[in-house]
């Protein structure tokens, strides 16, 4: 990912690999503002249908940045996704956020997430989190081969169930690595 635009086609494919079968996941979809008039492309979106037909647009904002998201970064996405019209906003980066970038998406109801490909100090390794439950001693480490699934990264979730207990992320090589993790995790810290 050394580009922009390459980080927004990573987090395109991993958001279809999350969605449910037969969702469309746009990249650089132009939306006409409906208070600005102004053309605006969203990075990344897709329709979430939900209860019966409900129709509900998710737009996603990538942050390849080489230091942590601003303030300003959020509020410029909170006016683009109010301008839009999104029922929902999550803004995505490689490194991270500014306390005040966190407490302004907060209370602005929009979610936060750090998405990398490299790894984190901190994460999880589903590995050792699995190990727990058989065996006392960690596998030992074995490198990772590399894999051709486009579903492998770090995820750093924020809010107010991973935030309060939980300071690194998860390293993650397939959904199911994935999903394994967050259910041992939350479990844990139940």
């Amino acid at each position: 990912m050394k580009t922009p635009a390459d980080y927004e086609m990573f987090v395109q494919q991993v958001v279809e690999e999350l969605s449910a079968d037969g969702t469309v996941v746009y990249h650089h979809r132009e939306f006409t503002g409906r208070v600005s008039g102004r053309k605006i492309v969203a990075d990344v979106s897709f329709d979430l249908v939900a209860f019966g037909g409900a129709r509900l647009l998710v737009v996603v904002e990538c942050k390849r940045y080489t230091h942590r998201v601003e303030v300003g970064d959020v509020e410029e996405f909170h006016s683009k996704l109010d301008d839009i019209g999104a029922h929902k906003g999550i803004m995505v980066t490689t490194v991270g956020y500014q306390q005040g970038a966190i407490a302004t998406a907060r209370g602005r109801g929009i979610a936060l997430a750090l998405l990398t490909d490299e790894a984190q100090p901190g994460e999880l390794d589903p590995r050792l989190i699995v190990a727990r439950g058989g065996s006392p001693y960690p596998p030992a480490p074995q490198a990772r081969p590399p894999s051709p699934r486009i579903f492998q990264g770090n995820i750093q979730p924020w809010g107010e169930l991973m935030g309060t207990w939980w300071d690194g992320g998860i390293r993650f090589d397939s959904f199911s690595s994935l999903w394994t993790t967050m259910v041992l995790s939350l479990d844990d810290a139940c």
